[in-house]
């Protein structure tokens, strides 16, 4: 597909002209056991719908945004409200499809994104699993799925990937071979989660987001649901992986790191504009979060 067509698509499924791409970096692209890894840095901003299809059968990780989205689809035209906003927004999230099946990217509005493609080689994955291996069933497409225990493997392998160390080789091959095991190896009988349904936690963190940088009450949210506290709590973590005190958390620090990018501001300022009662207290929370320091996180991303 040319870059015209891709633009003009672009055009047609946004319903507005596509802004050019200020960046993409491509970071290590790796062979490992059975499969092999690229990352991506993308700078916006971007609108057009990138192709990623892949021959072979291909997980997608969508492991940091900063701004705006980027939602999976496959096919290249959607509506152009589709994307939703705010407290529906999927930070991070996995997208699987089987070899030649249409994968599109759609970006909008973003300053930063960091993505992880993984290709794998079945024949190759079936003489390391051997009879345990087993991959007719699990190709049915999965889009814009969370995994906790997927994400935070693929998190590992693309730390394993940037590293030049010898050694590093054989972590990212035992990396490499979990996530496929993971995805493709027999499946068990997954736990019934008994999380909030979907509508429940639509209500809750939107209500969430929008009391940004405050919190809502505990009580409140279970309120809002019609649940105890410590049922609520549980219910909460099991739909996303995370507790309310965490989630929230997660959300300041994202709306910190839009401040870094998008103003001047000193630390300080942006720590308190973000409801945090210092720098000291934005740090500590900021490095627990995003694993960086904020100067450093915001130094990166300006080179």
């Amino acid at each position: 597909m040319t870059s015209q067509t891709t633009d003009r698509l672009g055009e047609l499924s946004t319903g507005f002209m596509a802004a050019p791409e200020k960046t993409v970096s491509l970071g290590q692209t790796r062979c490992l056991a059975g499969v092999s890894v690229e990352i991506a840095h993308l700078h916006g901003p971007c609108r057009h719908p990138e192709d990623l299809r892949s021959e072979r059968p291909r997980l997608t990780a969508i492991l940091e945004q900063v701004g705006g989205r980027a939602e999976m689809l496959l096919t290249p035209y959607r509506a152009a409200q589709s994307m939703p906003t705010g407290a529906e927004r999927t930070v991070r999230h996995l997208t699987l499809v089987p070899a030649g099946i249409p994968l599109w990217q759609f970006t909008r509005r973003f300053h930063y994104i960091r993505r992880l493609v993984i290709d794998f080689d079945l024949p190759e994955l079936a003489e390391c699993f051997g009879e345990a291996f087993e991959f007719t069933s699990c190709l049915a497409p999965r889009v814009m799925f969370q995994d906790n225990r997927l994400l935070a493997l693929v998190e590992l392998l693309a730390d394993a990937c940037v590293s030049s160390h010898p050694d590093d080789r054989f972590y990212g091959d035992s990396l490499a071979l979990a996530i496929s095991h993971n995805l493709f190896g027999l499946r068990r009988l997954e736990e019934k989660r008994g999380g909030l349904a979907p509508a429940q936690l639509r209500r809750v963190t939107a209500l969430m987001q929008q009391s940004l940088p405050k919190a809502v009450l505990l009580k409140d949210l279970a309120d809002m649901v019609g649940l105890s506290e410590a049922y609520f709590a549980r219910a909460f973590k099991a739909s996303t992986g995370v507790s309310p005190h965490r989630w929230y958390l997660a959300a300041k620090i994202r709306e910190a790191q839009k401040a870094l990018l998008e103003t001047d501001d000193t630390l300080a300022n942006v720590a308190l504009a973000s409801g945090f009662a210092d720098q000291s207290h934005f740090t500590r929370t900021f490095r627990t979060i995003a694993g960086v320091p904020p100067g450093a996180w915001r130094r990166k991303r300006e080179t």
